[in-house]
């Protein structure tokens, strides 16, 4: 079994425990149990929240220990010993849980003021905060260190410990920075590494990105919406905001199996983007099929497997390129509302296989 293959295990069981809970809490109700008060100091609702969180990351630890210590050991990819995992691991939970909590009490403050339009107002202005510090948070949750550019290049460098890093446009739309891992410098061959160089560009100047931009934000603004204004919802009390937030986590679910049909045309546009504007058949081979054996992603995937992929397999990337049909997408929508979500407590943002256990990769999804 290949090491993407393996990662399914630790993704699918733990995000489908997290969704079995999170139905469950919905359901019955349970925030109410927990915490039935009305109303109270700021300080006493932050802490309501950072115990929610606790339990969350207490949940999710053993598979993130599958999915980001075992199996890279066993798979003799990246093995760190178990106390330096663990270091990083809780370096990019206390910045997670940083985020998280502080969103969910600016939610409820707004919510206490102005109501759900209120709230949702708030909710799109923490999500444009983490667009905008997408990069600073990358680096702080993953210990990503700034490193030697190559001259020309226009990207910012960094040393990534996890070969699965990408990096790629960060920040607000309009205002990105290109994130490379230095390691490409040398494992990518020149000519895949310039096509690449393309391929990134295409992604701003084709609108791809931010098209996947804007449709993550709508995405998570639309599931708070619908979850606040159900009849047990609300943003104006602890329970009832809890409540509105596990009714998201169920949203991103769904975007889970929806959005990834927006994305894939999206990676396809910026490699026709790079054909089109120097990159020759065999640069952009070389660089789709190098990054992929980097990731030891598959180069083709089951029907199932591919309808719920962010990026084509190799196989579709490479017939795409003799196509004549021009893709319009937008790239990495749903691997975004997994970031974006951490504005209104997303359960999910973390424990998908692609990322599970992996902290440089929880801000910066793969894109590659």
């Amino acid at each position: 079994m290949t090491y993407a293959r393996a990662r399914l295990g630790p993704g699918l069981t733990g995000a489908g425990l997290l969704l079995l809970l999170t139905i469950a809490a919905y359901v019955y109700q349970m925030p109410s149990t927990f915490f039935p008060y009305f109303g109270g100091p700021w300080y006493s609702d932050w802490a309501g929240f950072v115990v929610c969180f606790l339990a969350y990351a207490s949940v999710s630890l053993p598979f993130d220990i599958w999915g980001g210590y075992t199996l890279p050991c066993s798979h003799q990819r990246l093995c760190l010993l178990f106390p330096e995992f663990l270091m990083k691991w809780l370096r990019g939970v206390f910045v997670q849980g940083a985020v998280m909590t502080s969103s969910a009490l600016v939610l409820l403050q707004a919510g206490k003021h102005w109501g759900v339009w209120g709230a949702t107002g708030a909710l799109l202005a923490l999500q444009i905060t983490l667009l905008a510090l997408q990069w600073p948070l990358a680096r702080w949750t993953g210990g990503l260190a700034p490193a030697p550019a190559l001259p020309g290049s226009g990207a910012v460098t960094v040393l990534a410990v996890d070969m699965g890093f990408t990096g790629g446009p960060a920040g607000l739309p309009g205002l990105e920075r290109n994130i490379q891992p230095q390691s490409w410098n040398t494992s990518l061959s020149p000519p895949a590494l310039l096509a690449e160089h393309l391929r990134r560009q295409g992604l701003i100047k084709t609108g791809a990105r931010t098209r996947g931009v804007l449709l993550a934000l709508g995405w998570n603004l639309l599931g708070f919406v619908l979850s606040a204004s159900l009849p047990w919802g609300g943003v104006d009390t602890i329970f009832s905001l809890l409540e509105t937030l596990l009714g998201c986590t169920l949203w991103s679910f769904l975007g889970l199996l929806i959005l990834p049909s927006f994305s894939r045309p999206g990676t396809l546009e910026a490699d026709r983007y790079a054909a089109a504007n120097g990159a020759t058949r065999p640069q952009l081979e070389a660089a789709i099929c190098e990054i992929d054996q980097l990731q030891d992603e598959d180069l083709s995937r089951p029907r199932w497997l591919e309808t719920m992929s962010s990026i084509p397999s190799v196989e579709n990337r490479l017939n795409a390129l003799d196509s004549k049909h021009q893709p319009y997408g937008a790239w990495l929508a749903a691997r975004t509302t997994l970031y974006l979500s951490w504005a209104n407590f997303g359960l999910l943002s973390r424990a998908v296989h692609l990322n599970v256990g992996r902290p440089e990769l929880w801000v910066l999804p793969p894109g590659d």
